[in-house]
């Protein structure tokens, strides 16, 4: 099929859709039977599946009411619609074969030159010695690691093999171990420097430069992080749990001077993406040509024949799982574009929001989470920029936040039940029920969904305003993401809070999503309120427990 492409390509340009001749359909019908194969055998049934449906849509489209419904076309004009530009290969597979191959390359050479175990010790040494050290080891060091690869439950596969076992070990339950981890890889695609794929699709979609899109994005993937590290700390404080032992905690000093070199590689990316604005395939390649340098400083850092060879194999596992998706991917916007459908669903979402942006911001983010189940971030969220971003754009959302918008739900879905790929994968490794794992997962990530809806109605925290208000909006945003998991954990300054305690706690962080004074100040006085209350309970509690003790004696 790929020979035929190529060598046919000025004439399927020219007859797409309209002038197709009979090998263009054999073609094309062989092409789409294999991309869906392949994808199942990669991802599993569920983008296959989905790609399936919209196939027969596109053709017995006709027999379905109201808006739905279009005039149908015939399999021929269908498969050769999709075996184009407009399809398959369109922006999505464009993307993938000219950013993310070189990109993975770099992950996999840092890892293979051993700055991925680097980034591990520094981790170990900067959070190792607090409560619940070993989870918080896990989201610095699968942040770190999830940044760069392009698939959530393949960094749990990469980096879970040592946090969740070493979770498990301090103390913490198999299905925590194994929630803490997915949360941490989940969010790896959100986090600048490079966000997986996701970033050079939207680079393309939005026509704007790598620079614009990493800098809205770092506030947002903070205040994640920060959510899920804050439930992970109370849950340490209230299991008891500790840090790990001095001795097995390395000394970030003598960590970073004596293989802190082997982190260069990621300075000559950013250098080069942020820095010189050369194009992200220049960046790549120069980032993991600067692998090779770096490796000779030292010879157990020097990358030999069979550690390039491992690298190359390794990059091939991850890029094919990142093509295949954009490749079927590329079948649905097709079917998309044919039949209109795309713009259907987005006047659906303004029609049932009744042009009110918060009940439009719900709907989208049920959609665009349940678009992505059982799908890689990379596809989800291209499914999600055609179908949903058109809608928020219309209803006043600015382009790069409303893509922004279903980049992060797109990408929750991989710790969203029923069907959460970076649970599935981090219960194989915790030995954990899978749902449990997945739900636990959910709980430590949802306090990072009040933020989308955040940047949204203040759009400084995308970094769009004066310095001053960015702070503030970010420093609002932070404190209703810890007082949203205070109230999930239901724990906080040793004391166990009751049920009104942490409703209360849940709505003041939903107060702080707005960008209001007033209704910030109202949650302010909540919080100092409740935090008041719960200090004279801890205080009274103490002082029965004393008098007890001195009847007792």
């Amino acid at each position: 099929v790929y020979v035929y492409t190529v060598t046919n390509y000025e004439g399927l340009l020219e007859r797409t859709g309209v002038l197709w001749v009979t090998p263009d359909i054999i073609a094309g019908a062989l092409l789409c039977f294999t991309l869906l194969e392949l994808a199942r055998r990669t991802m599993g049934f569920a983008l296959p599946i989905l790609a399936s449906v919209l196939l027969c849509y596109a053709i017995w489209g006709s027999y379905l009411p109201g808006i739905l419904g279009h005039p149908g076309f015939d399999v021929d004009r269908v498969i050769s619609y999709v075996y184009s530009l407009d399809g398959i290969f369109g922006t999505p597979v464009g993307v993938s074969v000219t950013y993310v191959f070189v990109f993975v390359l770099f992950g996999a050479l840092m890892e293979a030159s051993g700055g991925a175990k680097v980034l591990m010790d520094v981790a170990v040494s900067l959070t190792g010695r607090s409560h619940g050290g070993t989870a918080k080891i896990a989201i610095v060091g699968s942040s770190f690691f999830g940044t760069l690869n392009g698939s959530p439950a393949a960094n749990v596969m990469a980096t879970g093999t040592f946090t969740i076992p070493l979770m498990k070990k301090s103390g913490y339950q198999p299905a925590f171990s194994g929630a803490v981890e997915a949360a941490a890889s989940t969010g790896g695609q959100i986090l600048p420097p490079i966000m997986g794929a996701s970033i050079f699709i939207m680079m393309d979609i939005l026509g704007t430069d790598y620079a614009s899109i990493a800098k809205a994005a770092i506030i947002p993937a903070l205040l994640y992080y920060a959510g899920v590290f804050w439930m992970v700390d109370l849950e340490a404080r209230r299991t008891g749990l500790r840090g790990l032992p001095e001795d097995e905690i390395p000394r970030p000093w003598e960590v970073l001077k004596e293989r802190g070199y082997l982190l260069i590689p990621i300075l000559v990316l950013l250098y080069g993406l942020l820095v010189a604005q050369v194009s992200p395939l220049r960046a790549g390649l120069i980032g993991s040509l600067s692998c090779f340098v770096v490796g000779f400083f030292k010879k157990e850092s020097r990358l030999g024949f069979k550690d390039i060879a491992s690298a190359l194999f390794t990059t091939m596992q991850s890029s094919i799982l990142v093509v295949a998706a954009c490749a079927v991917a590329g079948i649905v916007i097709g079917v998309l574009g044919l039949t209109g459908l795309g713009l259907n669903i987005a006047s659906i979402i303004l029609n049932y929001s009744m042009g009110l942006l918060p009940i439009a911001l719900v709907l989208a983010t049920i959609v665009a989470v349940i678009l992505g189940m059982g799908m890689p971030t990379t596809a989800s969220y291209i499914i999600c920029a055609t179908v949903i971003a058109p809608g928020l754009v219309e209803m006043g959302v600015a382009a790069l936040a409303a893509h922004l918008f279903v980049l992060y739900f797109a990408n929750m879905s991989n710790i969203t039940p029923p069907v959460a790929l970076a649970a599935y994968a981090a219960s194989g490794i915790a030995r954990a029920n899978p749902l449990s794992v997945g739900v636990k997962a959910f709980k430590l990530g949802l306090a990072g969904f009040l933020v989308p809806f955040a940047w949204v109605y203040g759009p400084q925290l995308i970094m769009d305003g004066e310095p001053v208000s960015i702070i503030y909006a970010a420093v609002t945003a932070l404190v209703g993401v810890l007082a949203l998991g205070t109230s999930l954990q239901g724990f906080v300054g040793g004391t166990t809070l009751g049920w009104i305690s942490r409703l209360f706690i849940a709505f003041a962080a939903l107060l702080l999503v707005f960008p209001d004074v007033i209704s910030d100040l109202v949650a302010l006085f909540l919080i100092i309120f409740l935090a008041i209350m719960i200090a004279w309970r801890k205080r009274r509690a103490s002082a029965n427990s004393e008098a007890v003790s001195g009847l007792e004696r």
